[in-house]
């Protein structure tokens, strides 16, 4: 098989949990089909899995912000819009895959592993990057030249080959957690100084938080956020990155995304495959677009904090996750509902209005957290993926209402 024959609709690459536990490596369009079927996603790692959630949610966002489930043009034109689509979607109790399909097979040749040109995650003619091998790319080996592993979980010539589906995986993983080690490519960048440093990539600075169903498709609905937490404001149009030329500068500056496929679409790191023997067996790598995380609320998936400025104007920037600390310590963080206690996440936000508009029935809401632990192994910036670790709490669906926000604080003086 040719790297251009692989296509991320029909061929398999995204395992997935069954309900009996075993785990399936299905294409994109079998996954979205059976998720009424399957419990989860089931990676490599849980951050992986992090990662391709959201890119399911960025094209269930890019096709229901514009068409019914029934396949009608029907844009999203205020909250009552956004609430009644929702409350189709759920009730059907799996995804309407004739509007998904037909929308997807016309951006296909976006959606092939190879070549770069056409590949919506690639950046084609990338000779410039900085390169590592597939060791690096593995997210359960993370080694690079500089950092070797002691246990891999493979050895010899199999820690240095990816399958194309295990590479695919992969890429959507680095390209949202890779660590800021690496270096700018332009000549005089660096030495200028003029080059503001991306960091890692946006969900390695998360504090990642995702609500969890009793099926796959359950998952995607719940995450499926449809209105900005903000009054009766709407998403900016949907602008997934496949349906625009990819930007090929390295460390580009933009505008924060005011629509979810754009954000869960972000093109943190330009990335190009090199394939030997129908094998992935490294690439290239440069630093891509990136913005400020200051009161970047667009994000849904993610614990705040709060800092004062002079003036005492208040800021929140997103609190990545302590892997010392369970979750439920944590619950005042995640839960509290007062301006003093800081930002809630939006997903909860969101199901809260779900909650109180009586559309969901759930008498319980599991959320699941994740985040990746960054080494700076003797430099100033995170250049190494240390651990990754992720946790669960469940509560009663009725603590996220605003008449029951007395319980809330009764916990928490508790804890």
């Amino acid at each position: 098989m040719s790297e251009r024959e692989f296509c991320l609709l029909y061929h398999p690459w995204i395992l997935a949990m069954r309900q009996d536990g075993k785990t399936e490596e299905l294409s994109l369009l079998e996954t979205l089909s059976r998720a009424h079927e399957l419990k989860d996603l089931s990676g490599e790692v849980p951050a992986q899995d992090a990662a391709l959630l959201r890119f399911l949610l960025s094209i269930l966002h890019s096709v229901f912000a514009r068409y019914s489930p029934e396949g009608s043009f029907s844009e999203i034109r205020d909250t009552n819009d956004a609430f009644k689509r929702w409350s189709e979607l759920w009730e059907r109790g799996s995804l309407p895959m004739d509007i998904i399909t037909r929308y997807l097979n016309k951006y296909e040749n976006r959606f092939y592993l190879s070549p770069p040109e056409k590949s919506f995650f690639q950046v084609p003619n990338l000779g410039r990057g900085t390169y590592y091998t597939s060791a690096k790319l593995n997210g359960e080996i993370s080694e690079s030249g500089n950092k070797i592993r002691l246990f891999p979980q493979r050895t010899g010539r199999q820690k240095q080959q990816l399958s194309y589906a295990e590479a695919a995986r992969w890429v959507f993983f680095i390209n949202a957690f890779d660590d800021s080690s690496v270096k700018p490519a332009t000549r005089g960048l660096k030495a200028s100084g003029k080059t503001e440093s991306p960091g890692t990539g946006w969900l390695g600075k998360l504090g990642l938080i995702m609500a969890k169903g009793h099926n796959l498709f359950e998952t995607l609905l719940l995450n499926l956020v449809l209105l900005p937490d903000t009054g009766d404001s709407l998403w900016e149009k949907e602008r997934p990155s496949w349906e625009f030329e990819r930007r090929a500068e390295e460390r580009v500056r933009i505008p924060m995304p005011r629509n979810l496929s754009e954000l869960y679409t972000l093109q943190s790191r330009r990335i190009m495959l090199e394939f030997k023997d129908d094998m992935v067996t490294g690439y290239r790598m440069l630093s891509g677009d990136f913005f400020l995380s200051e009161n970047a609320f667009t994000e849904q998936m993610t614990v705040w904090k709060s800092t004062e400025k002079k003036g005492g104007v208040k800021i929140y920037t997103p609190r990545r996750h302590d892997p010392s600390r369970q979750l439920w310590r944590d619950f005042p963080v995640l839960f509290a509902q007062s301006e003093n206690s800081g930002h809630r996440p939006g997903i909860l936000s969101w199901l809260s209005r779900l909650k109180e508009k009586d559309l969901i029935k759930s008498s319980h809401f599991c959320f699941h957290i994740m985040s990746v632990k960054y080494g700076s192994n003797g430099s100033k910036n995170p250049s190494t993926i240390d651990d990754m670790f992720s946790d669960t709490l469940t509560f009663n669906s009725n603590l996220i209402k605003k008449a029951h926000e007395h319980w809330v604080w009764r916990i928490i003086e508790e804890i």
